[in-house]
């Protein structure tokens, strides 16, 4: 199967209000931002397509961006790879601004569902400025002492925002308490050692995406859309040892298959899998992506089930001409190749991980 790369957006009027607006055709597929009621990105890497080029075209409301020509969508895998891609159609990644509130959360579970035609697995980051308070907490705990790592005002920010989100989404607090005891005693524990190692490091931010999961899987199976939550470095993602930057090897591939799809023939559910996150080779401790290493999770999982379609969702309308902060006036980029989108994101354009196209496009050597 030829693989293909597809940005679509849409502009929603600034009065829009709710969460979807879709629109159905055989090839096209509209949908609206939880991230922001005035703008959203769709970004669905298809098996990446090698070699070809990035084309799009705009109306002022919406932008639509092809990469390479679109093939019918046919079965052409064998053994466990055959089943989970006829089980699961799709990934949805779904990023911090995403996961900012109860009501956001409330926004993702009915976006999840509106579509009776697919079945999702879905990548999550950690809750809105979660990460960052989890990196300022580890550095204040260096030098708080033991005994003042409970009142660390970013550890305090973090347990409120947690439960806050669960008792307004109807959640029990326990599916995060346990984390969130653990949490303040791992800051306890740097705090005696005054120090904060880039292992640790890795450990500490991890929190995040494992709390943020366990209260969207918890939601949805209260909604009654029966939901199964993983963490990446306990369902197959292994990777090198380079803590805060580790890369994915390809033992991943073939095991997240495996995991999700007889966990998928013993008792179907909605995947909520941690983004960022993986276990080291030889360490067999927690290890992260980079930042932005929600999307190389999303991406990795579609290459390992072969699916044709990752949905990455942002704020932003796709690969701009400039920081749409800066200059108001920033267009969507009419063309790019495959190589260039990937340089801009390596270069410091954060539409996509500098990585996460890789293991679409490498898709296309097994299709």
């Amino acid at each position: 199967m030829e693989a293909s790369l597809h940005f679509r957006g849409v502009r929603i009027p600034s009065d829009h209000s709710g969460t979807s607006r879709v629109a159905h055709s055989p090839r096209m597929r509209w949908l609206s931002s939880v991230a922001s009621p005035s703008r959203s990105f769709h970004a669905a890497v298809e098996n990446a397509c090698k070699g070809g080029g990035l084309r799009a075209k705009s109306d002022g409301k919406r932008i639509e961006a092809v990469l390479g020509e679109e093939e019918e969508e046919k079965q052409s895998h064998g053994g466990d790879d055959e089943t989970a891609a006829a089980a699961f159609t799709c990934v949805m990644k779904f990023g911090g601004s995403s996961l900012a509130s109860a009501e956001r959360i409330r926004e993702i579970a009915e976006l999840i569902v509106s579509f009776p035609e697919e079945t999702p697995l879905v990548v999550l980051s950690a809750m809105g400025k979660t990460t960052n308070n989890l990196l300022l907490a580890g550095e204040k705990a260096v030098s708080c002492g033991v005994s003042n790592a409970s009142e660390i005002e970013e550890l305090t920010f973090i347990k409120q925002l947690h439960l806050k989100t669960a008792y307004e989404l109807g959640v029990d607090p326990s599916v995060i308490s346990g984390h969130l005891e653990e949490l303040e005693q791992l800051l306890k524990g740097i705090a005696m050692m005054k120090e904060l190692t880039l292992r640790t490091r890795d450990y500490l931010v991890s929190f995040g995406e494992c709390m943020s999961t366990r209260i969207v899987a918890a939601y949805l199976n209260k909604t009654g859309v029966k939901a199964r939550q993983y963490d990446a470095f306990d369902m197959g993602f292994i990777t090198t040892d380079d803590f805060t930057n580790a890369e994915i090897l390809e033992g991943t591939y073939p095991s997240v298959a495996k995991r999700l799809n007889d966990d998928w023939i013993s008792d179907p559910a909605i995947p909520i899998v941690t983004g960022f996150l993986g276990k080291g080779s030889k360490s067999c401790a927690v290890t992260t992506l980079g930042r932005g290493g929600s999307d190389l999770t999303a991406t990795a999982i579609g290459k390992a089930l072969g699916l044709r379609e990752v949905q990455v969702w942002k704020d932003v309308d796709g690969v701009l001409t400039c920081d749409p902060s800066i200059c108001p006036n920033a267009e969507p980029v009419p063309y790019l190749t495959f190589d260039e989108a990937a340089e801009l994101a390596y270069f410091g354009a954060q539409v996509l991980h500098p990585q996460s196209m890789r293991p679409a496009r490498d898709r296309r050597n097994s299709c």
